[in-house]
């Protein structure tokens, strides 16, 4: 029982992002089994990243105290090592595919890539450190990992379409800077062992609005190869009962509020239920009382940035309607 909660925990998060990422390449979806080949590859390079890292780890540089040493780690020893194996799969394994053939699919194959490295680490943290590492990474890294893939991967599949070698080299290093940065950011929080680790739900968030964006915008970019049209362009008879709802609000009711709280929300109560479970077990420690009070401390600022944006996207959708 204790095992099936350990692999429900490590790979709920992730697939559930999957499912997101499929959803928003539903115009001219790729294939599940070459989706699942990078899945399968993303977690394999979970491996190399580990061999190359633990080399590294032998210089002084990541070794040293406080904030410098963290720093340097980030930076150097974790960040740029652990990007690049998560690209390396598509370049090395799907760029040249046939499959490969629109913007978005960078946003698929890259987001797959990351969401098989974030998983296979995530089951490996989780079997050492237990249920309660599962549930903090389930709200930080592995959407700092899925996110970061999604911004890279519309870099890279923009990149696939440029119109010359030096216009996609300079996308895919754009993109590759932008998610070295993001993660050497995270990754120096989480190693401070200061009052810096505060900032981590701040920056889990703002990557998780940024990566969100990403989303629509390949989206968009595949409406617009297959149909010549954006979304709001679409015609009326084209959208879904839902999407003629988005498309009537506009500007009035942002989708993204709705979209932004309602993940927030969601977190916060897959967070609880999760906590709950690992404290329903009988070998987990005593201290549930702490335990509560840090899931509250958790989800306090998620919790109440998701209520305030949902009652501001019924307020302006009512107002609109």
């Amino acid at each position: 029982m204790y095992m099936i909660a350990v692999l429900v925990v490590s790979a709920a998060p992730a697939l559930a992002f999957l499912l997101i990422i499929l959803r928003m390449d539903r115009q001219e979806p790729e294939p599940l089994g070459l989706v699942l080949r990078v899945i399968a590859m993303g977690a394999a390079s979970c491996i190399v990243a580990a061999l190359f890292e633990k080399a590294l780890g032998g210089l002084e540089l990541f070794h040293a105290p406080g904030l410098a040493g963290a720093a340097a780690s980030s930076f150097i020893q974790i960040a740029p090592v652990e990007e690049l194996c998560k690209l390396g799969v598509v370049l090395l394994f799907v760029w040249q595919n046939p499959q490969f053939n629109e913007e978005n699919d960078g946003v698929v194959y890259v987001g797959a890539s990351a969401i098989g490295f974030a998983l296979f680490e995530n089951i490996l943290y989780v079997a050492q450190n237990g249920l309660g590492t599962g549930v903090l990474r389930a709200f930080s890294s592995i959407p700092l990992h899925v996110f970061a893939g999604i911004i890279l991967g519309l870099h890279v599949g923009r990149a696939k379409f440029a119109k010359n070698d030096t216009a996609r080299t300079l996308l895919v290093l754009q993109g590759l800077v932008l998610v070295w940065f993001i993660h050497g950011l995270y990754d120096t929080f989480a190693q401070s062992g200061s009052a810096l680790a505060l900032l981590l739900l701040p920056l889990v968030v703002g990557v998780s609005g940024f990566g969100i964006v990403e989303l629509r915008k390949g989206r968009e970019f595949s409406l617009l190869r297959w149909t010549g049209r954006t979304a709001a362009q679409q015609p009326a008879a084209a959208l879904s009962t839902g999407a003629r709802s988005t498309a009537r609000l506009g500007h009035k009711a942002p989708v993204w509020m709705a979209v932004v709280s309602r993940l927030l929300l969601g977190a916060c109560a897959c967070f609880w239920i999760l906590l709950l479970i690992g404290l329903a077990f009988p070998d987990t420690p005593k201290g549930n009382g702490e335990a509560i009070l840090g899931g509250i401390l958790l989800t306090l600022i998620p919790g109440g940035i998701g209520v305030l944006l949902e009652l501001g996207y019924q307020k302006r959708k009512k107002r609109s309607a």
